[in-house]
């Protein structure tokens, strides 16, 4: 586990009991899982500053990045508890809090950290096939050309530890087809402006 001086001084900070209170902690975990876990703060965190707002905004960023270096590298909630103990000075109270907050949320925020970086979801392969419809049951008229498109993705599986792959597929008509292409040449053009100004 990586917690660097900086951050373990900064989560040191709510020992000041002072501004930090046990009730403004107990809401301060609360924002910080529900933000890990992709849920809206359930507190307004304008009320939680006090007289003290860059105080609690260097200790909800410390409380933010270590909760997430814990999940990252595998500790339960006593193992966090206990480096907070430990390295932080913190009470048996708000360690207690602090490892139930954790351990009620660590699976979501697991499922959160796995998707970031290169196991969101990509296209690896398409294949395509056109079929023209001459006459249906439920029309006399052709409607023109059908395309079925299909998309293969890669994604990462924590059950299988490994990629997983699954297909995508769906019907356009010729519109929607164009549709989709000009669109998909438009996010082109968009990501190679952005990266020739850098």
């Amino acid at each position: 586990m990586k917690i660097g001086e900086n951050l373990t001084k900064s989560l040191q900070l709510a020992n000041n009991t002072t501004a930090v209170t046990d009730s403004v902690f107990k809401n301060l975990l609360e924002n910080c899982f529900a933000v890990l876990t992709g849920s809206p703060e359930p507190h307004n965190v304008n009320t939680l500053y006090n007289s003290k707002p860059d105080l609690m905004k260097e200790l909800y960023a410390a409380l933010l990045s270590a909760s997430a270096e814990f999940v990252r590298t595998g500790q339960n909630g006593e193992q966090a508890a206990q480096f907070l103990s430990e390295q932080c000075g913190y009470s048996a109270a708000k360690t207690a809090l602090y490892g139930g907050h954790y351990e009620r949320s660590r699976a979501e925020i697991e499922a959160s950290l796995v998707n970031i970086g290169n196991y969101l979801p990509h296209v690896t392969d398409v294949t395509w096939k056109i079929d023209y419809i001459i006459k249906s049951s439920f029309s006399d008229s052709s409607g023109g050309p059908l395309f079925r498109i299909g998309l293969q993705t890669e994604k990462y599986d924590s059950e299988s530890d490994g990629k997983k792959i699954e297909f995508v597929t769906f019907t356009c008509d010729s519109q929607e087809l164009q549709d989709l292409v000009y669109k998909l040449k438009d996010a082109v053009r968009h990501c190679q402006r952005i990266g020739s100004e850098h």
